[in-house]
């Protein structure tokens, strides 16, 4: 982790650490003047002002600094710049953070804003000036962040989100659906409600505002791996009787089950040809599999073993011409990163299936 994260977190540091060093930080532009804390009618003015010269003209940055670099203070900083604005002709606005995310950074070019982060991340565009500048430390800070939001219990809690994502739900909803504490659930809630993926409508309830965005992010960041897959060889001679016959062998038995990949995409949205077969197995009952007659291989079989990462995995399982497959939200995040035509079926699923 970068030692800028771990050192400097509240606002009063950061305003501090930028005025301080805001000529390094936006290499190519000569700072003439830096203020913090400017004394401003009625206390409503931008945390930094800092005046900037261009050939023989001057230009005023307003900074506006905020403790996290998520959408949703993105979102609080533009609205507040944007107001700002009106006391200083000739500004440019700048949103400031300590690290700001690839969402907020997008959204603040949208809006017409700069950004400035202490990672190295710089976006400045007015008059003759186009600074955009991506640190190298962005892709691990952002796949750090994302650990903390799909975590096996917090990827619970998106799911069910993801399926019901027309309908708000409250913390105690959600932790009684994902078999989960309200304390975890608030805190998944908590990091999703700063990257703007929720919001809280009047009564509290949560509300699921970008869903195929959140999809997508969660998509990225999975590895179908973190399973613990097992290989096996069977003499089955289609994909498809394989498949008929895991079902057949897991009736009767406390064997759950689910296929997944292109074999479950077979069932609930055909469209790519498969020949390995991808299932998730939860607590196996002892010799259930024994009429499969699978031999464990190290290469070249068809049929995979999942041992699901989190019960979530098994959560909402749809039934197909009498087999089992995952749902959609978990068929698609599968799909999405597995090689092949793996993405191409997965598009095909939201097309055709998924509503967003």
């Amino acid at each position: 982790m970068n030692f800028i994260e771990i050192s400097i977190k509240t606002e009063p540091e950061i305003i501090a650490y930028l005025a301080s060093e805001l000529p390094a930080l936006i290499d190519g532009l000569k700072v003439i003047d830096v203020e913090a804390h400017p004394n401003v009618t009625d206390n409503k003015g931008p945390d930094i002002i800092a005046k900037v010269k261009i050939g023989r003209a001057t230009r005023t940055l307003i900074i506006e600094v905020k403790s996290k670099g998520e959408p949703r203070f993105a979102k609080m900083a533009i609205s507040q710049l944007k107001g700002i604005q009106k006391v200083f002709p000739n500004s440019y606005p700048v949103f400031a953070a300590p690290y700001i995310s690839k969402s907020s950074r997008e959204i603040c070019k949208q809006e017409g804003v700069g950004y400035i982060d202490l990672v190295g991340n710089v976006y400045l565009r007015f008059s003759s000036v186009l600074i955009d500048v991506v640190s190298p430390e962005s892709w691990p800070v952002e796949r750090r962040k994302a650990r903390k939001i799909f975590t096996p219990k917090g990827t619970r809690v998106i799911r069910d989100l993801l399926m019901n994502h027309k309908q708000p739900a409250r913390i105690t909803d959600l932790a009684n659906r994902c078999n989960m504490s309200p304390g975890g659930v608030h805190w998944t809630v908590e990091l999703l409600e700063d990257k703007a993926y929720v919001e809280r409508d009047p009564e509290k309830r949560v509300v699921l505002t970008r869903p195929g965005e959140l999809l997508d992010a969660w998509a990225e960041a999975w590895s179908i791996e973190k399973n613990h897959p097992r290989v096996f060889f069977s003499l089955e001679p289609t994909p498809e009787s394989l498949m008929r016959s895991i079902a057949n062998a897991a009736l009767g038995t406390a064997t759950d089950y689910a296929f997944t990949l292109l074999s479950g995409a077979s069932k609930v949205a055909p469209y790519v040809r498969f020949n390995d077969v991808w299932v998730y197995i939860g607590e196996e009952e002892k010799g259930w599999g024994e009429t499969l007659d699978l031999q464990p291989v190290d290469s070249g079989g068809n049929v995979v073993f999942l041992k699901p990462y989190d019960e979530g995995v098994m959560m909402s399982l749809q039934e197909v011409d009498g087999m089992k497959v995952v749902s959609n939200i978990q068929l698609y995040v599968d799909l999405y990163n597995y090689p092949g035509r793996g993405r191409e079926q997965a598009e095909f699923l939201r097309e055709k299936v998924l509503e967003f």
